[in-house]
């Protein structure tokens, strides 16, 4: 049988509710440090990405003027083919409008295509009853 040890001169032993509240205290630091601790980590990665991020939307901004002064240039060039603005802003719009239909169609398949290979039920489970 276990003998209950003698308490450190001057100083009772602590009792269950002391231990309790001293655990739940230190419960609470525990995850209180770990908060600040995740904190601090998607602070940093935050701060990593900012520059790539600023760099990156410059990129597609002048990735769009490019783009833009392309569509001028083929407007330009069908007014001049065709000698009439109009026709050659209808030509430019009817073929910006073809190549975004067909981006649209490809992205519609592959969207789809990709849905439709988790839809199909798994047949290799069917059980044989006789």
């Amino acid at each position: 049988m276990l003998k209950r040890s003698d308490p450190i001169a001057g100083h009772e032993p602590d009792g269950i509710g002391d231990l309790v509240h001293r655990l739940v205290a230190d419960g609470k630091a525990y995850a209180q440090a770990e908060i600040n601790l995740y904190k601090t980590i998607g602070t940093e990665k935050a701060r990593s990405l900012v520059t790539p991020v600023i760099l990156f939307v410059a990129a597609v901004f002048l990735a769009h003027a490019a783009f833009l002064a392309l569509v001028a240039t083929l407007f330009v060039g069908l007014a001049s083919l065709l000698k009439s603005d109009t026709l050659g802003g209808l030509v430019t719009v009817l073929i910006l409008v073809v190549l975004a239909g067909i981006a649209a169609y490809l992205g519609k398949s592959k969207l789809s295509g990709s849905s439709d290979t988790s839809a199909k039920p798994d047949s290799s489970n069917k059980k044989v009853t006789s």
